[in-house]
């Protein structure tokens, strides 16, 4: 089995990984399932609980996130979750491991992304973004997911287009309880695609020219693939 992350939802981790720099983040990830690939289309976040080496997703949001995709965004669901380990770098917790299992349980094909943020942040090279995408076997063991980033142009617009029409649940607080989820406003949604534009400005350069799209680029834990193009 392999993962297929598309910008929209890479950037929106990036965005919120970074954005808390100094704290775990978590979030959801929206997607499908395509011919045994986990396409990840979008990126939902919503009320946690965290700390400089923990994070905990408040069960309410996964509830609404799964009753608005099946209300507005049928043929999506969630196919994992993302967390950050900011510093820390790039591995699955004992408290990770069980967490994964808890989404497995609910989704056999589920997949957990895991990002260390920190000297991406500084250098903005792609060479620092450490980012790995996991799962769990039946003895408790992890197995690391190849993944690479699509860059098919119909489904970037399409899942783009999409991602703008997903609710977003966005934590507003400590003191914010469950139901005051909320809409992200137009205004924040502008500033994730601008954030999420110059990162992908920055970063296309790096990406492999013609001759090397076949075999894409690997860097660390990150693969950039442009086979789709």
């Amino acid at each position: 089995m392999r993962a297929r992350i598309y910008p929209l939802a890479l950037g929106k981790i990036l965005h919120h990984s970074i954005s808390n720099i100094n704290q775990e983040v978590a979030g959801l990830m929206v997607g499908k399932v395509v011919s045994d690939v986990v396409e990840v289309w979008d990126t939902v976040t919503g009320s946690q609980q965290n700390s400089p080496a923990y994070v905990k997703l408040e069960e309410s949001v996964m509830a609404l996130v799964a009753e608005v995709l099946l209300e507005n965004l049928p043929d999506l669901y969630i196919v994992g979750w993302y967390h950050s380990h900011p510093g820390l770098n790039v591995f699955m917790s004992p408290i990770d491991i069980e967490t994964q299992r808890t989404y497995q349980a609910m989704f056999p094909k589920a997949i957990a992304l895991v990002i260390d943020p920190v000297q991406f942040s500084v250098s903005w090279k792609i060479s620092d973004l450490k980012i790995g995408v996991f799962r769990i076997d039946k003895n408790k063991g992890i197995v690391p997911v190849r993944f690479t980033l699509g860059l098919q142009r119909r489904k970037v617009l399409e899942s783009t287009l999409i991602g703008l029409q997903t609710l977003d649940l966005m934590p507003k607080g400590p003191d914010v309880k469950d139901e005051e989820l909320v809409k992200v406003s137009a205004t924040e949604k502008t500033d994730n695609i601008d954030y999420i534009v110059k990162f992908f400005s920055r970063a296309k350069k790096l990406l492999p020219g013609k001759k090397d799209r076949s075999r894409g680029v690997d860097s660390s834990k990150v693969r950039f693939n442009q086979e789709e193009l």
